[in-house]
């Protein structure tokens, strides 16, 4: 086994056996990343105190509350012999350069290691499972703010009453939407509403919630992606561009990375530590991912024996809950040994003993987790549209999976197992755990699932958008699916040209990473209240607006944004908000407060989208809300009121650029990289952590990918650093791109190194 590097550390694996590849892909990661992989290990297991101290206890409690290890043991003991290959391989070549640090580890020892004071453990095929099971299934398919919304809900009851209140919430977090875009064609597809609204809402809300301390608004990984089919793309069968908008970090989120041979032949890249390639391409096919949103989980209110806390009732008798004890290691301190509860439905989230109710979270692919990790792994060894689908059914999470084949054919799955809930259950709000309530099994895949082969439109975008008509909307509080949706702007931009070139697609990329997305919604309300107005101010502040790009950049350098719009129109926003909001939702305004922006200090989580808030605002001054929130004021004079204020707190129409940083915790809040490599871009750009195109043609595939920083973190422990570092941070900045070489001639003539591994 062979493993070729090119001109920016890229590792090609070449192997005759699917062992040597992945035990190749294990060796060069952790050459490259293993301060990264380690800490994404103790991240997603809970032993991050063990190294780091007692401020983690608290951590580490909320990680092994949310997976079973016997559970993670059982699936892969189940696994075919080609799959435990792959985890068992992956583990040995990590292992294999650990074996080589330990004897040399003056030379080879990350210098994170040193400076905290620990050396990295070896791996066995359950850590490779659970850095996936971590970081995705526990990210992306765990979101849910039931007992938020309980507290958001009863709040606005007290202060408006049931009938009002209800209104005024189901304004802020819809459970159905009927005219939000959607990424498969109402034509190609859609279902009706799977049930009605539930006619209760108050059964099983919570008298408090301590759950979570709310500290500002909730972000998610929020993600692009765009594929051109053979009428919408120029010089090419097929274009895929794509950007997933996991955070920004140091080291980078993703890792690229080539696999060749025992009938494998891939290459792109992937969240760390996952032995797979999520964004890439083979021979045949390209694909992609963003997340679904979709609602997958529920909690359920277990009633508490009054005699036995560890007991709760079920079908009529009370049961004991599951039960183990997890020893938790502190550095420096004494270990503390933690106690872990699940009931039928899943793992006990909350105690609330006050009022005798536990709360378990029901996960569709609680039990199943390997399955969405396996799917994406098979689909990469995929050669048509039907292999790929059948491996794309088989996600238990709910993301959205994206095709593309050298002959022109596009497609699009929404991945996920979506319960059957009982008739009644208002899946925004907790429900009773006494059995009456349970799932009544999986969706049917054809009505739940919403996907397309060649649609109508000739083309596919998502911005984690609506995947199709009918489908219920994600629960959470701060992000919900309506008319207005960011992926106008991708939408907007592909229909109005008919056919793009592989450059013209990819400068799509710029265009939607600095636009203004909010501005199409209230431009012309704003031009309808204030081009006519009497005040000078009022109508210099509108014209400057509409004869605004709607783009925020800071091309000169100064610092501050270019167009005088851009200071105008974010300040008018966070203004009319509170206009709007504040005096209606009271106690819960500080759930709908934020207006999404960046701001110089602080940056957004994964990009900027419309939260909840502002999409009420919206719809609120369009009118036809079933809730009166501009409390009988006509729009234009709130508008007016608004601007006003605006303009009044700026000074010159100047406003300070929010900068990018790239941290150097995780997306968990855990160290991965030192103190002093924290990285910072300029300009805050909404795209995708990493960005990568796929050109399909027969037998002539080309792939472009940016994955800042660099491939290679790797700092030695006289403070030398990789010259691949940081060597995509630049490019990245100014939307360059680099080549994913792929083909054997091309990977060898830009061969920079080759290592010859025996196992």
């Amino acid at each position: 086994m062979r493993i070729v590097r090119d001109d920016y550390g890229v590792p090609h694996v070449y192997a005759k056996t699917v062992y040597g590849l992945y035990y190749g892909y294990g060796y060069a990661i952790a050459q490259d990343r293993l301060f990264q992989l380690e800490m994404a290990r103790r991240s997603t297991q809970g032993t991050v105190a063990e190294v780091l101290g007692a401020d983690y206890l608290d951590y580490d409690r909320n990680a092994r509350t949310l997976f079973s290890p016997a559970s993670i043991h059982r699936q892969l003991v189940e696994l075919e012999q080609k799959d435990v290959d792959v985890f068992e391989a992956y583990a040995a070549g990590i292992n294999a350069w650990l074996a080589k640090i330990r004897r040399a580890p003056a030379e080879l020892m990350p210098k994170q290691f040193i400076d905290i004071g620990f050396e990295p453990l070896d791996w066995s095929a359950y850590d490779v499972a659970m850095n996936f099971i971590g970081t995705m299934n526990n990210r992306y398919g765990d979101f849910n703010t039931e007992l938020e919304n309980a507290e958001i809900y009863r709040s606005l009851v007290n202060q408006h009453g049931e009938a009002a209140g209800a209104r005024l919430f189901d304004l802020l977090n819809p459970r159905f939407t009927h005219d939000a875009p959607t990424t498969v064609p109402r034509e190609d597809w859609s279902r009706p509403a799977y049930d009605a609204l539930a006619k209760t809402r108050a059964v099983n809300l919570p008298k408090q919630n301590a759950q979570i301390a709310f500290e500002g608004p909730l972000s998610s990984g929020f993600s692009n992606c765009f594929v051109l089919g053979r009428d919408k793309a120029e010089g090419a069968s097929a274009i895929l561009v794509n950007g997933p908008q996991f955070g920004w970090f140091n080291p980078a989120y993703v890792y690229s990375i080539g696999m060749h041979g025992a009938g494998i032949d891939v290459v792109g890249n992937s969240p760390f530590g996952y032995p797979m390639v999520m964004f890439g391409h083979n021979r045949s096919i390209a694909w992609g991912s963003t997340w679904g949103a979709s609602d997958i989980v529920d909690l359920f209110a277990e009633q508490l024996d009054p005699d036995d806390a560890n007991r709760y009732r079920y079908q009529g008798a009370y049961r004991g809950f599951e039960h183990r004890v997890e020893h938790i290691g502190v550095k420096g301190g004494d270990s503390v040994d933690y106690d872990v509860y699940r009931s039928v439905h899943g793992p006990i989230t909350y105690f609330d003993r006050a009022h005798g109710i536990a709360y378990a979270k029901q996960r569709a692919w609680d039990g199943i987790e390997l399955d969405t990790l396996l799917a994406w792994l098979h689909a990469t060894w995929a050669d048509d549209w039907g292999s790929w689908q059948i491996q794309a059914v088989q996600s238990a999470i709910n993301v959205n999976m994206y095709f593309a084949d050298v002959d022109g054919n596009i497609g699009y799955f929404h991945g996920g197992r979506f319960p059957r809930r009982t008739a009644g259950h208002d899946n925004r709000f907790p429900v009773s755990g006494d059995g009456s309530m349970d799932w009544q099994g999986r969706q049917d895949i054809d009505l739940a699932n919403p996907h397309v082969l060649n649609p109508s439109s000739g083309f596919i975008a998502n911005w984690n958008n609506k995947p199709g008509e009918g489908v219920m909307n994600p629960d959470f509080f701060f992000y919900s699916w309506s008319n207005a949706d960011r992926i106008d702007v991708f939408n907007t931009a592909l229909g109005e040209k008919d056919r793009f070139t592989p450059d013209e697609a990819w400068a799509l990329i710029e265009q939607s990473s600095y636009a203004d997305i909010y501005a199409r919604y209230f431009l012309p309300l704003i031009d309808a209240a204030l081009a006519d107005s009497a005040e000078f101010g009022l109508r210099e502040a509108n014209e400057i607006l509409q004869s605004w790009n709607r783009q925020s950049r800071d091309d000169d350098g100064d610092g501050f944004y270019d167009e005088p719009a851009t200071a105008i129109f974010r300040t008018f926003i966070d203004e009319l908000v509170e206009r709007v909001l504040k005096d209606d939702l009271g106690n819960a305004y500080p759930y709908f407060a934020a207006s999404g922006y960046p701001t110089a200090t602080r940056p957004t989580g994964a990009g900027t989208n419309l939260p909840s808030g502002v999409k009420a605002v919206i719809e609120a001054l369009d009118g036809d809300t079933g809730y009166d929130l501009l409390n009988g004021v006509a729009p234009d004079v709130i508008i007016a009121d608004s601007m006003r204020e605006a303009i009044s707190r700026l000074d010159e129409y100047r406003l300070p650029v929010a900068q990018r940083p790239f941290s150097t915790r995780n997306f968990l809040g855990v160290p991965q990289a030192g103190d002093g490599e924290l990285l910072t871009a300029p300009t805050e750009q909404n795209r995708g952590t990493e960005n990568d195109m796929i050109v399909m043609k027969p037998g002539a595939i080309v792939g472009w990918e940016v994955v800042p920083p660099g491939e290679n973190a790797f700092i030695a422990p006289d403070d030398d650093k990789s010259v691949h570092y940081d060597d995509q941070f630049g490019m990245y900045q100014t939307f360059g791109r680099k080549r994913m070489w792929f083909y054997p001639d091309d990977v060898e003539a830009h061969k920079q190194s080759e290592t010859v591994l025996i196992y």
